[in-house]
């Protein structure tokens, strides 16, 4: 992280991300009016408050794949989450001041009794064209060392074969991989327990995965020690980069409208996605062809 300027005044400043550079185009327009909004109301240094608001963000967008806008993001509940799940590498003192930060942040932008910035309804991350997956899995095909190859093809292997969220894709071991009625599926165990079938088009990179690695071990990044939704985000950035936006909520939503495009039931659809309800196909019928909203019927 690097900031330019003089006496803290947030419009002086220069701000640039580390982790979070490849994708600050998306994420300053939601960081940038929480940061001017806090100094000017508190007097804080515009300079102490970018890094937390960049990192909570970039977490925000990948790991719970919440869009970029200043009141979806700065959320108190979301930023306890950020600090108990998403800061788990960080020291407690960095927690705490991040914590501190962030939490001014969200009393400035949207005070007890003073909504600053309304929170609109909630619209469904869009999910990838034909070109993007090809460009996705060119991308995976040109990393840098054939382990980076591999867990690059996993990645996209269990989030755009699987639709697993970031959490349900770290969590994925060789063992839960295995042919049932002559498809491959995964069993997830976190949080929703299922068996997803995976689609044909995505067997083999997970296929080569459990042949090569001890099956008891992550899929995806092995040898790691436990699970950190920061640890997809991590992997992005050391490797070859890319203007795609390579996120596991994306490669979710192209999922579920690849099997809505196909034709699966919506009850069998519910079940494999580990979803509740049938409003949320709906969110993502308006990206069917041809189609705005629609209604699903059991």
């Amino acid at each position: 992280m690097t900031t330019e300027g003089r006496d803290g005044h947030v419009d002086d400043f220069v701000f640039k991300p580390v982790r979070a550079l490849p994708y600050w185009d998306t994420l300053e327009p939601a960081v940038l009016p929480a940061v001017k909004t806090t100094a000017r109301v508190t007097g804080r240094d515009a300079s102490s408050l970018f890094p937390p608001a960049a990192a909570f963000a970039l977490w925000a967008w990948q790991s719970r794949g919440i869009e970029p806008e200043t009141a979806r993001i700065f959320r108190r509940g979301l930023v306890e989450e950020f600090v108990h799940l998403g800061m788990t590498d960080y020291t407690r003192g960095s927690r705490a001041t991040y914590r501190s930060a962030l939490i001014a942040i969200v009393e400035a932008v949207a005070p007890a009794g003073h909504t600053r910035f309304p929170i609109p309804r909630s619209t469904p991350t869009a999910p990838y064209s034909a070109a993007e997956v090809a460009g996705l899995r060119s991308w995976a095909l040109r990393q840098g060392s054939p382990r980076r190859r591999r867990d690059a093809l996993v990645l996209l292997g269990l989030g755009l074969g699987a639709g697993l969220s970031t959490k349900e894709l770290l969590s994925v071991r060789g063992t839960d991989v295995d042919w049932r009625e002559d498809k491959l599926h995964v069993l997830v165990w976190e949080s929703r327990p299922r068996l997803v079938p995976v689609l044909s088009q995505w067997t083999s990179p997970l296929l080569d995965a459990i042949s090569d690695g001890p099956r008891d071990g992550w899929i995806f990044r092995p040898g790691r020690q436990g699970v950190r939704s920061a640890q997809v985000t991590d992997f992005l950035h050391r490797g070859q980069q890319t203007e795609l936006d390579v996120r596991p909520a994306r490669m979710r939503t192209t999922w579920l409208l690849g099997h809505l495009t196909a034709g699966t039931p919506p009850r069998e659809l519910l079940h494999i996605a580990g979803l509740e309800n049938l409003a949320a196909l709906d969110r993502i019928t308006r990206f069917l062809p041809g189609r705005s909203t629609a209604s699903h019927q059991a």
